[in-house]
């Protein structure tokens, strides 16, 4: 089976909660075999049970620690994109609330998009791992950054094992039991997306959050 993000060939990695998982040879993504995706409507309907609002403390906090990192991290910028905002724009309201111009993009609840825009950030908050097309994701909205602007993203690191992707403790990992979870980052797979986008690695936690800064072009 190819691999959803760079093509390249995978081997199977484990099976966990009646699904399949595979593991790319080349960027190291781990990824739910497409049998197993929701359809969209069923999708949806989860995405709808998430209790995302700003009345919401531990969840506003949650994106507050984001935007600290960023601003420390991030120089320059003005406008910025909440890519998989979900059907509460949470933290493009955060983003305005700093001064930041923000618009918010999601593909069941904010569909509009234009290729002409541009943003000295985008930043993607527990959006990566629902990604049936990784590299279709990366092609839309890459060449949007502005040339020096930055990439953010949310999404919690697979577990490791002697620097390698561990099966034992991924069966057991909480965030994989979601069935709309289907796509898994590492530290390879972040290198390779970085490499392939034009980007540099400037901050990276090894758990949860990673930004990066355009250098050259895009995917």
């Amino acid at each position: 089976m190819k691999c959803l993000l760079c093509h390249s060939n995978s081997e199977k990695f484990t099976e966990s909660n009646g699904r399949a998982f595979q593991l790319c040879t080349e960027c190291q993504l781990i990824f739910a075999s497409p049998a197993f995706f929701l359809d969209e409507k069923d999708e949806m309907s989860r995405y709808r049970e998430h209790e995302n609002s700003l009345e919401n403390e531990g969840y506003v906090k949650m994106f507050r620690d984001k935007i600290e990192i960023i601003k420390q991290h991030c120089s320059g910028i003005k406008s910025a994109l909440d890519y998989g905002c979900g059907y509460a724009p949470v933290l493009c309201s955060l983003l305005e609330m700093e001064g930041y111009t923000a618009k918010a993009y999601d593909y069941y609840f904010f569909p509009e998009w234009d290729d002409t825009a541009s943003y000295n950030l985008i930043v993607s908050t527990e959006a990566f791992e629902h990604f049936r097309n990784p590299l279709n994701e990366l092609k839309r909205f890459a060449p949007c950054i502005s040339d020096g602007g930055y990439l953010a993203v949310m999404t919690k690191w697979y577990p490791m094992k002697n620097n390698q992707p561990s099966a034992d403790a991924f069966q057991s990992w909480y965030y994989q039991r979601d069935p709309t979870h289907i796509v898994f980052y590492g530290p390879e797979t972040f290198s390779w997306i970085a490499e392939h986008l034009g980007m540099e690695i400037i901050y990276t936690n090894a758990c949860d959050f990673i930004i990066m800064r355009k250098t050259t072009g895009t995917v």
